[in-house]
């Protein structure tokens, strides 16, 4: 389902249900992207069909279970999940050196990073699997990743209901500017740690 079709047919029959089984669909891999949905969920809630304040909690525990279930089913396949020919097409040998490489460096701080990338997020994830990263490690950096997004899109969602067919087909330039924020605002805490490490040592 395309972009377009999938905004229109949400904004008709969107709800809670809806939105959390589109998410955790999405998480699996279909083709439901989940950027969409979110902003559909903060449209929903300005014309009155869902709360706000529910919907955000809602989504996000909606991707978050998608996404243990694309992490647990990689664990399970193991080395398999490569053989996938969808897979094989975007995860090339380079492709899967360099983030198995990353991996061994940074562990499941490589999942934050992932989380902003919208064509290569179910494959850095899956590959979390593979590379033994704990499911608490990926939790953990998957939700604070997804804390710093989800609750914007779905509060651009909101505040440009009225515009929201422009806002979703020009959300691929705004996703690198979330994608830079999400980095910075890493950086930040990194960088926050290290003068707290720096102070304690002093």
């Amino acid at each position: 389902m395309g972009g377009h079709g999938l905004l229109g047919f949400l904004l008709s029959h969107g709800s809670y249900a809806l939105l959390f089984a589109a998410l955790v669909a999405g998480g699996m891999g279909l083709p439901l992207p989940e950027d969409i949905v979110l902003l559909t969920g903060g449209a929903l809630a300005h014309m009155g069909v869902v709360r706000l304040a529910l919907i955000i909690p809602a989504c996000m525990a909606g991707v978050l279970c998608g996404d243990l279930l694309l992490f647990h089913t990689a664990r399970k396949l193991g080395p398999k999940v490569y053989e996938h020919r969808w897979i094989r097409e975007l995860l090339t040998p380079e492709r899967r050196e360099r983030i198995s490489r990353l991996y061994a460096r940074y562990g499941g701080r490589v999942v934050f990073f992932g989380r902003y990338m919208s064509v290569m997020r179910v494959l850095v994830f899956a590959m979390a699997a593979v590379q033994g990263v704990r499911t608490r490690t990926f939790l953990l950096w998957d939700a604070l990743a997804l804390s710093l997004s989800a609750p914007l899109l779905v509060t651009i969602g909101y505040l440009f209901a009225r515009s929201i067919d422009r806002v979703a087909a020009g959300f691929g330039h705004a996703e690198h500017l979330l994608a830079i924020a999400g980095v910075s605002a890493f950086a930040l805490v990194l960088l926050g740690r290290t003068l707290m490490v720096r102070r304690r040592r002093a």
